[in-house]
This record gives structure tokens, C-alpha cells and sequence, in this order.
């Protein structure tokens, strides 16, 4: 997910991994199956996703002050993010995808490339 130049990786990171304020629906499945979809990410059916419930600008920050670097080119964010899991039901492999939802709060580790977030590693 790091390939082409960084404003593209952060362009995509965008419509992977931030969606603020949340989309709303009746249920974190109902917004995992619209957001997937929608975001396309449903085609074919990417296994687990992670929505961040803040600002982009929020996100920039851990590759700055709101972050601490963890190696390479990772960092782990100081505060915690509301989040949205999303993760594909057993047995939906192709479209129409089928998700679960969870929703909590976390922390997050993204790699940053010229102090963008391009990269969404993982929940903390």
C-alpha cells in the first residue's frame, strides 16, 4: 500500500480508513457492509478493514506530535480514536460481501511517509 507517490498512498488511506463523523446506520454490520461497499473495497471482498472516526487532520498529527516512531517508517498515536472494525463473515468470500462490525476505542499505528499517514498497520 505504499507504492505510487505519497499524496496518492495518503489519498487512499483517506478512503480506506477515515470516515468522520461516522456514516450512520442502524448497526455497526449494516455500516460495515455500506462503508465496504461504498468505499470500494467490496470487490472482491477485502478480508478485515479499520474506520477511524476522526479528522484527518487528527491522523496527520501521529506522524508528527500526536505519534511516537515504533521502527521503520511506523508510528503509534498518543491518543485513542473511535474505531470501526470491519471483518468479513466466514463463508463471504465473493460480492455481495458480507461483514461483522465492532466498534471501540483505540489506539493506532500507521506508517507515515513525508508526514502523511499512508499506511493503516494496525489497532493498538
Amino acid at each position: 500500500e505504499t507504492k505510487g507517490t505519497p499524496h496518492t498512498s495518503y489519498s487512499q488511506f483517506l478512503r480506506q480508513h477515515v470516515d468522520n463523523p461516522k456514516t450512520r446506520a442502524p448497526n455497526d454490520r449494516s455500516y460495515c457492509n455500506l462503508m465496504m461497499q461504498r468505499r470500494g473495497m467490496a470487490r472482491p471482498c477485502k478480508h478485515t478493514n479499520t474506520f477511524v472516526h476522526a479528522p484527518a487532520s487528527q491522523l496527520r498529527d501521529v506522524c508528527g506530535r500526536a505519534g511516537r516512531p515504533v521502527g521503520r517508517n511506523l508510528r503509534n498515536s498518543n491518543n485513542r480514536y473511535r474505531i470501526t472494525i470491519c471483518r468479513l463473515a466466514s463463508g463471504s468470500t465473493r460480492p455481495p460481501c458480507n461483514y461483522r462490525g465492532g466498534s471501540s476505542t483505540r489506539r493506532i499505528r500507521v506508517a507515515c511517509v513525508r508526514g502523511l499517514p499512508v499506511h493503516y498497520d494496525r489497532n493498538l
